[in-house]
Formats: C-alpha cells, structure tokens, sequence
C-alpha cells in the first residue's frame, strides 16, 4: 500500500467559510459544536436521538453524481464525520438584506408556527426538498418532513406552505445553487488523499483515507469503536453517556459506498446509507418501496448505513428481515 500522508485536522466549509479544526473530541456532535462553539443557535435540540428533526441541517458531500445535499440529524451527527463536506444551517437562508428565505416566508405566510421551536428543522427539510422539486407532490412532502416533528401547530399549514415555496422564487436562483460551482471545486480541494489523526492514545479519531488504509488503522486498534452513520453510535453518546474513544469514522470511504449489479444479484456495500440502497432495491421490488420509506426519517435513511444495521446486531433491526427474504 502506498505511503499515506497524516493530516491533524478536520476540514469541512460550514455555510460559505472554511473550517479547519485541530482539536476535536470524538464524541463532539455537530448541534453541540454548532451551538457552543459558533453560537449557531437556529440548530435545536429536541431528543439528541434523531426522532425529532429540530436539529436538521443539510451537508453536501461529493459522490458519483457531483455535489449531493441531505437532511441529517445534527444531534447525532459527529464532527469527525464532517471531513471535506458542506454544513449548511438554518442562519445561512438569512437574505443579504436580511429578507426572509422563501421556504421561511411561505412558513410566515400560511401560519406554519406557533411555539417555534421545530421550525428551523421544518425549515431545513423543506429546503432540501425543494432545491431537489420545485412542484413536490404530497408523498414527496411527507416523505421529506417524516422525521420532523410539530406537537402544536399540525402538518396542514406546513404542507400548505411546502407546495407554495417556488411561488416565492426559483431554486435555481437560490445562493446554494448559484455557488455550486464553486462549492464543488472547494470541496474537491478538500480531498487530498490524506488520513485524518486528532488526539493520542485512547483520546483520539481517526478518518482513513481509504478501506486499505481504515484496514491497517484498524489493523493496530480492533478494539476501536467504528462510525458509519452514527444512527445508533450517536444514541451511545447522547443517551448512554459511553466513551467511543478511539474512534475510527468510515462514512467517507468511496470504496464501501458502492452499490453494483452483475447478472441479477445485486451488491451494496457496508457503507451504502438506506436511501441509496433502497432507491436501488425499490427499483427491482416495488412491493418493498412503502415498507422502506416507514424505516426512520428522511434525516435517518440519509444517515445509517445497511452494514451498520446488520452489525450492530439490534434484536429490532430494520433492514434484516427484508434482506433475509431477498435470500
């Protein structure tokens, strides 16, 4: 194997700046650090579990297809597993001149707050939506707000306000679409082919540069904890208190996110977060397709990981018995 370099820092751009940062725990969640550290505070804490949505961000990352946006969970979303990405939160819709975003505006207009706490997260899922349809159906709309919850005001004024959104103005005028380009080529600077390395000895993560190298790293520390989409790890932090220390983060690996077909079998790898494995599966089994989208929220299947469901061995797993019955 060739010789990897060792970078001692995370990099990642949140909203338009870069960030680079060298001291960082490997049990530090993306809504603490957004909060405590940049004083970010739209990104909400409801459950620290992933079941609410108030903390929902979007983060961008390069794939086969280009730059990729999806909702996720901050409140269980590690900072190490942030490296060459695109945080974007709720303040980064704040207008130039302070105007309000549309996806805010048709909230404003047809009543979809009260107490407002979950309307950053409403917000955010909102606006993933509809920089991907600018005329979503009511399936795409529920589809994207299922893992955001409104205990006061109801879903009918929020969904009214989801299908007006591009009377208010066009996603392709939106700042996130016209600095793509531009967003792209900086994050495709940020993939330099390096191994992340924060901390020493037990006190430390780690981000192989790629599955030979997370292969030698965890070669030297199989007693590691691994982190793939942290759906379930993040619940180990914020609900059980647990030292994850070291840590070594694997949702970055090309080589574990593939999904191929080779004379009808098909392979996903360890890696492939459930809504790509289930854009595929669905494909081939319609049947399967309503069974998939009432597994977690939008920000979950954008999160975990087919292998991380399997390994973790949960008597409650949700991708087991499909997987077992497509033999």
């Amino acid at each position: 194997m060739a010789k990897i370099s060792i970078r001692k820092e995370i990099r990642f751009i949140l909203n338009g700046r870069d960030v680079a940062l060298s001291s960082v725990a490997s049990d530090a969640t993306l809504l603490d650090w957004l909060r405590l550290e940049r004083s970010l505070r739209g990104t909400k804490e409801g459950c620290a579990e992933g079941d609410c949505g108030a903390c929902t961000v979007l983060v961008g990352k390069l794939s086969a297809g280009g730059l990729v946006y999806e909702s996720v969970n901050a409140c269980i979303r590690f900072l190490g597993s942030l490296d060459a990405t695109h945080v974007v939160t709720v303040e980064h819709l704040r207008g130039v001149s302070g105007q309000l975003h549309p996806v805010q505006q048709a909230m404003v207009d047809f009543h979809g707050s009260q107490c407002g706490f979950c309307t950053p997260g409403f917000v955010m899922s909102l606006y993933g939506l509809w920089m991907k349809s600018s005329n979503p159906s009511n399936a795409d709309i529920e589809k994207a707000l299922q893992g955001n919850l409104c205990r006061c005001t109801g879903y009918e004024a929020i969904i009214r306000a989801a299908h007006a959104i591009s009377s208010y103005g066009k996603a392709a005028e939106d700042p996130l679409a016209a600095e793509r380009k531009a967003i792209t080529e900086r994050l495709e600077a940020l993939h330099d082919g390096a191994r992340v390395e924060i901390g020493s000895a037990k006190a430390r993560l780690v981000v192989p540069a790629n599955v030979d190298d997370f292969a030698a790293v965890l070669d030297k520390d199989p007693n590691a904890t691994i982190v793939a989409g942290s759906t379930d790890v993040g619940l180990w932090v914020t609900k059980h208190m647990r030292d994850i220390s070291p840590a070594i983060f694997i949702g970055n690996l090309d080589g574990l996110c593939t999904i191929s077909e080779d004379n009808g079998v098909i392979s996903i790898g360890a890696g492939v977060t459930y809504t790509d494995a289930f854009a595929t599966l669905a494909k081939r089994i319609p049947a399967m397709g309503p069974l998939f989208d009432r597994i977690g929220g939008e920000q979950v299947r954008n999160m975990g990981t087919i292998g991380g469901n399997i390994a973790n061995g949960s008597p409650i797993g949700d991708t087991p018995p499909p997987l077992i019955a497509l033999g």
